[in-house]
C-alpha cells in the first residue's frame, strides 16, 4: 500500500463525512460507524517500534483498523473518539538490548516481560521449546468521551509458530494468551492511575501467518475485562492475498468475479497494468476486498480511462456484504481512490482529474 495525495483523501472525506460531538477537540468521523480522532493527534514514538517489527504496512494498517472493527461492539463510535498509545509508549513495549519491557522474556530483571522465560520450556502442542518469542508487538486505542477515559482496547500480535518452526496448537496459544491478557490487564491498572478497574478493557490477538505467504493472518482470540470480570471468545477472521490458489479454494465465486473484474480493466491498457487485492474473512464471509491497481508511465488520458473503466467494473461485484475499495496509482503517484461500501453498489470516486 502507498500514500494517496492529501488532494484526493480531502476530496474521499469531503464524500464520505458525517458529524460527531463526542469530543469538542475532536475531528469530523469518515461515516457515522467511523470513529474520530482526538485533535492534535498525539503522534506517538510506538510508530517506530511496529514499523522496526512487522515492515509490511499493509499488515499495521489491518492489525489497527481490524481492531477498530472489533471494538465497536464495546465502544461505540457515536459515544467515544480516540487516541493511540496513551499510555503503553516506546519504552514500556521495548525489549531490545535487554530493556525490561513487555515484549521481552519473563525473568528477574523484567518481572513484567509477557514472553516466556529464556530456560522456560514453552508446550506448543507438537513438543516444548525453549527461549519461544510469541508476542511480538502490541497495538493501544484508547477511547475517550469529554476528556474522560472510557475504555482501552489493545492488539497482541503473535507468532503461529516458535523455535524451528514448530506450530503452536490453538488449545496452548488459547491458554497462553488468556494468561497474558490478564497479566496485562493487572499491569496497567496497577501502572497508570487514570486506567482504575473501572475502565473496561478489551484484549484481541492478531495471529500472524508465517508457513503460507498466501494467507497473511488475523484476529483469532479476545478477552474483554470490566471490573472483576473476564470474558474470553474465539475470533475467526483472516486475511488472504488475491489472486491466490487459497482464495479460490475458498471462495470459488469470488475468485471468479476478481479474475472477471481483472481481465476488463486490464484490457483497457493491456500492457504494463496489474490488479492484486486482499480480502478479509470474517466467520468465512468475505467482509473486505482492498483492491489495487498499479499503471506505469501512463499518459493523462489513459490513467483516466483505466479509472472510467474501474468504477464500471467495481459495480458487478455481486456480494453487498463486502466493502470494496480501491486505489489506483500511476507508477508511484496515486490519482483515485474508490469505495463501494455494504449495502450498495454505488461508487464513490475521488480522483485527480
Amino acid at each position: 500500500m502507498r500514500k494517496i495525495s492529501k488532494w484526493i483523501l480531502g476530496l474521499l472525506i469531503l464524500a464520505l463525512s458525517a458529524c460527531s460531538t463526542t469530543n469538542s477537540n475532536q475531528s469530523q468521523a469518515l461515516s457515522s460507524n467511523d470513529y474520530a480522532a482526538i485533535l492534535p493527534y498525539d503522534t506517538k514514538d510506538t510508530r517506530v517500534k511496529h514499523v522496526g517489527i512487522i515492515p509490511d504496512i499493509n499488515t499495521r494498517i489491518q492489525l489497527e483498523d481490524g481492531l477498530m472493527d472489533l471494538s465497536k461492539q464495546y465502544f461505540p463510535p457515536d459515544r467515544v473518539g480516540y487516541k493511540t498509545h496513551a499510555f503503553l509508549d516506546y519504552d514500556e513495549l521495548d525489549a531490545t538490548d535487554g530493556s525490561r519491557g513487555l515484549l521481552g522474556t519473563l525473568r528477574d530483571d523484567n518481572p513484567n516481560g509477557l514472553n516466556p522465560g529464556v530456560d522456560e520450556a514453552f508446550d506448543t502442542g507438537n513438543g516444548t521449546v525453549k527461549n519461544a518469542i510469541i508476542l511480538v508487538d502490541i497495538y493501544e486505542l484508547d477511547w475517550y468521551s469529554n476528556d474522560e477515559l472510557q475504555g482501552i482496547s489493545i492488539a497482541l500480535v503473535v507468532n503461529d509458530m516458535v523455535g524451528d518452526d514448530v506450530k503452536i496448537k490453538e488449545d496452548r496459544m488459547q491458554q497462553y494468551l488468556e494468561v497474558t491478557c490478564s497479566k496485562l490487564v493487572n499491569y496497567m491498572r496497577q501502572r497508570f492511575n487514570e486506567v482504575t478497574s473501572n475502565v473496561p478493557i478489551f484484549v484481541a490477538a492478531y495471529e500472524l501467518n508465517s508457513e503460507e505467504t498466501e494467507q497473511i493472518g488475523g484476529y483469532k482470540y479476545a478477552g474483554y475485562f470490566q471490573g472483576s470480570n473476564q470474558n474470553f471468545y474465539k475470533i475467526n477472521e483472516e486475511w488472504i492475498h488475491v489472486p491466490s490458489g487459497t482464495f479460490t479454494t475458498k471462495d470459488l465465486a469470488a475468485a471468479e468475479e476478481f479474475t472477471d473484474f481483472k481481465s476488463q480493466v486490464s484490457q483497457v491498457l493491456s500492457d504494463n497494468t496489474y490488479v492484486t487485492a486482499e480480502a478479509k474473512y470474517e466467520d468465512d464471509e468475505l467482509v473486505k476486498m482492498n483492491i489495487e491497481i498499479t499503471a506505469h508511465g501512463k499518459t493523462a488520458g489513459e490513467i483516466l480511462a483505466v479509472i472510467e473503466a474501474t468504477r464500471v467494473e467495481l459495480k458487478n461485484f455481486s456480494n453487498t456484504n463486502c466493502r470494496y475499495t480501491v486505489r489506483i496509482f500511476n507508477d508511484s503517484d496515486a490519482y483515485c481512490m474508490m469505495v463501494r461500501n455494504v449495502g450498495t453498489q454505488d461508487v464513490i470516486v475521488a480522483s485527480s482529474f
